[in-house]
């Protein structure tokens, strides 16, 4: 019954945005099925780095996190089919080293020195299909799945019950990661779009495995070459501790290629 809630809810958020006059906006193409442009770049401290390699192939990386957790990502680009950009997501991660960077006292320590963890390698593929709908607003449905491979178990006590980052590092203890969502974007004037969007998680074991999210955003081209993005993430999950409402402020400062 609550999850039949949540998508009534979901329903309701998503209407209004579909109402408003003006062109969807391809200028915020971050999980959308639109790529970066050729030669062109841009990076956040939430967002990763992405590069345009051609119309069909775009590279990316969380470059902040390099040092301690390797990682890349391609997205592919597969045309227009029925009215649908379509596009697909794929990328790896090491998360070892810097799980037991933070497996510490003190300053930086997240989780108990007790844990120690094992090699780990993470994959995850996203699809995305996005549609400007009633000539106002880019529609983007996003469906994807990850999982883990580890050279030894984890303990299951080592992990960071926190909204946005438990449901996301799942799949390093156990199960596999099956997501849905959509999002709508709506350009408001030459600067300024916002966004509205869901996503569940739902993780392939017996307890702490259902997550939803709901964002909201306001997204503002300040200059040619600088966006910020401001809004809040409202979440449920089922945890180690319990069921847990959470509503979180976010940001994210955006910089790179100058914006046509």
């Amino acid at each position: 019954m609550k999850r039949i809630s949540l998508l009534i809810l979901v329903g309701s958020m998503l209407l209004p945005f579909l109402s408003y006059a003006q062109q969807a906006t391809k200028r915020w193409s971050h999980q959308t099925a639109y790529l970066e442009q050729k030669g062109k770049w841009e990076s956040g401290i939430l967002q990763p780095f992405r590069y345009g390699i051609n119309s069909r192939l775009e590279v990316s990386t969380y470059a902040f996190l390099l040092p301690l957790m390797p990682n890349a990502g391609v997205k592919l680009s597969y045309g227009v089919k029925s009215g649908y950009a379509l596009a697909s997501e794929h990328s790896l991660s090491v998360p070892s080293a810097f799980l037991n960077m933070v497996s510490r006292k003190g300053t930086g320590g997240i989780l108990s020195p007790q844990f120690d963890f094992p090699f780990m390698l993470g994959l995850n593929n996203s699809l995305y299909a996005s549609k400007t709908v009633l000539d106002s607003c880019l529609l983007t449905w996003k469906l994807g799945f990850g999982f883990t491979m580890r050279s030894d178990e984890v303990d299951p006590l080592a992990t960071i019950d926190l909204p946005v980052f438990y449901p996301r590092m799942a799949t390093y203890y156990k199960g596999l990661s099956i997501r849905a969502g959509a999002d709508v974007r709506k350009s408001l004037s030459k600067r300024f779009d916002i966004q509205e969007g869901f996503q569940f998680f739902l993780i392939t074991r017996t307890d702490n495995n259902f997550f939803f999210e709901n964002t909201g955003n306001i997204l503002w081209s300040a200059g040619k070459s600088l966006r910020i993005k401001a809004g809040y993430n409202l979440s449920y999950g089922t945890y180690p501790f319990g069921n847990h409402w959470q509503l979180w402020p976010s940001i994210d400062i955006i910089f790179g290629s100058r914006i046509r």
